[in-house]
């Protein structure tokens, strides 16, 4: 029984360095990721990769009546609170989708004295009282509830964004709506307080902004949303160098369903705790909107490292995932072995064969 024994100690002996090989592997997988962890805005880089969605074949220039089959749409109820935000600005009144776009934004721009900024990690109906009440509040926070208070009174609405720094955090969002009456998109700048146009009276599409703003169109002017609020830039040249520094990192959240987002479980469960643990759970639940770029040979290099990131973290995702089964399995396994030879050697008959 002396080598049998002997045997069932090196046998857990290898299980247990099997746990441990496990463990480093996973450590290594961590990291792997260091250089994402380092800030709030590599963070961000990382949680767009994950929600990448190549669609080579769809452009950006759809409409509410062909929308892309993979596109997020909120097919959900809409939160009543919001019908009644709707309801009280009087927006079924208004005599069209563009008036509506402004008394939202003139609402939201203006019912504080002052606008303080700074992101808000609540739910919808957080976040709109944090702005209304005491001017909280930065780009994705403002973009949210628009969409929400814009949806709940029937407006069509999707949301573009853009970045400075390879698709990662450093950038900017803003709403675009569907003026039904005119047939077109048009661009909502609701957190810096603008609107774009080349002919007066005709508010320009995201696209169109976009394309005036690359060939430098002479015709391109800006104006508040809200006459009596704060605009992004007390100087304009200001604001058009800032657009200007985006141009080439446009992508499009490929979803407006931000009333089925506010819903999830797990966005429920972190949100007000951790953004990022917030977003991971919409991500793992699969209620977080895909993101698609804009790729151009101007950004043809970043697009790419953001698909490689994106291999990166799903090859993470899977090795680790591996590593921690594997590293539960042979620890189980060991603490078998080791209760198996503590039985062994404890029964009488086993006693006596060792003397």
């Amino acid at each position: 029984m002396l080598v049998d024994g002997n045997q069932s100690s090196g046998l857990a002996l290898r299980w247990r360095r099997g746990a441990w090989l496990s463990l480093a592997v996973l450590v290594l997988c961590v990291l792997s990721l260091a250089p994402y962890l380092t800030s709030s805005t590599e963070l961000v880089r990382m949680r767009n990769a994950l929600v990448l969605i190549d669609e080579s074949s769809t452009g950006f220039d759809w409409t509410p009546l062909n929308v892309p089959p993979s596109y997020v749409q909120e097919r959900g109820p809409v939160d009543p609170f919001f019908v009644d935000v709707a309801a009280r600005l009087g927006l079924a009144a208004l005599p069209d989708d563009w008036a509506r776009a402004l008394a939202i934004s003139r609402h939201l721009l203006g019912s504080s004295p002052v606008l303080q900024g700074g992101a808000i990690k609540l739910d919808l109906r957080g976040t709109y009282r944090r702005i209304v009440r005491s001017g909280q509040g930065y780009c994705g926070d403002f973009v949210d509830v628009f969409m929400a208070i814009a949806l709940a009174a029937g407006m069509p609405v999707r949301s573009w964004a853009f970045s400075f720094d390879g698709f990662g955090g450093d950038g900017h969002i803003w709403p675009e709506i569907w003026n039904r009456q005119l047939g077109r998109w048009q661009l909502v700048g609701i957190f810096n307080n603008y609107y774009f146009f080349e002919t007066p009276g005709v508010p320009l599409s995201a696209l169109e902004f976009r394309q005036a703003m690359l060939s430098d169109s002479p015709r391109l002017k800006l104006a508040p949303l809200d006459p009596g609020a704060r605009v992004g830039w007390s100087i304009e040249e200001e604001a058009w160098r800032y657009y200007r520094r985006g141009l080439p990192e446009w992508y499009m959240w490929w979803g407006n369903n931000v009333f089925t987002y506010d819903r999830a479980l797990l966005v429920r469960t972190f949100s007000g705790v951790s953004r990022s643990l917030e977003q991971l759970g919409g991500i793992a639940q699969g209620v977080f909107p895909p993101v698609k770029l804009m790729v151009t040979e101007a950004n043809r290099h970043q697009a790419n490292a953001m698909w490689r990131l994106r291999m990166h973290l799903f090859v993470v995702v899977w090795v680790a995932s591996l590593a921690t089964l594997a590293a539960l399995f042979c620890s189980i396994a060991a603490v078998r072995v080791r209760r198996r030879q503590h039985f062994v050697l404890s029964r009488p008959s086993a006693v006596q064969d060792g003397q």
